[in-house]
């Protein structure tokens, strides 16, 4: 699976952007860029560890030998997959670097069958640029079992979510038949916050 984008794209001061996975000498950079965004309250505590686990799951815009951008795909469910962690680096934005790494994550999508694409988010007009709409965060239930719950956030998100449709309804394949999902009773879907 190549999820490199090897289009460039020149930066203001000529340098080129590749798109590219991620390796593991790329965790501290991916640190760096998104830890202002965490002290900020815009992206969701991450550690270390957890990035160094799933290194694979994502991918960096690096310009110069520098990592300016990052972003992962991560498969929730048969059907969906969530981008996560998705941050340009600061004095960086605005280049399109972002965007490209959403390409990228969507072609992975695709190619692995993925019937949709969800984010939570701040950036609802990013995201709508590139064919993401609103939905209900109860239509994401798998999220909510396997992350929201644990999250500081649970009781009061603001985040929005919003979905791209690779695979329309219609077009899809059958649910596989798989083992019965064991489902904690006390789990609950989080109300949204009060706006």
């Amino acid at each position: 699976m190549n999820r490199a984008d090897t289009s460039m794209t020149p930066a203001s001061n000529g340098s080129e952007t590749v798109i590219r996975p991620a390796v593991i000498g790329d965790v501290p950079e991916i640190m760096e860029i998104l830890q202002p965004y965490i002290e900020e309250d815009i992206l969701l505590p991450v550690s270390v560890y957890r990035l160094f686990e799933h290194i694979r799951y994502f991918v960096v815009g690096e310009r110069d030998g520098q990592v300016i951008g990052c972003g992962s795909l991560v498969i929730v469910w048969h059907d969906l997959a969530e981008v996560r962690s998705l941050a340009v680096r600061r004095g960086c934005q605005g280049g399109g670097v972002g965007g490209r790494i959403v390409d990228v994550l969507i072609a992975e999508a695709e190619e692995l069958g993925v019937a949709r694409v969800f984010a939570l988010t701040y950036e609802t007009s990013f995201f709508g640029r590139h064919g993401f709409e609103v939905v209900d965060r109860e239509t994401l239930p798998h999220k909510v079992w396997k992350d929201c719950t644990y999250c500081a956030r649970f009781t009061h998100c603001d985040e929005i979510a919003m979905a791209r449709t690779l695979i329309p309804e219609d077009q899809r394949k059958p649910e596989p038949a798989l083992p019965a999902m064991q489902q904690d009773p006390t789990l609950i879907m989080p109300s949204p916050a009060p706006r």
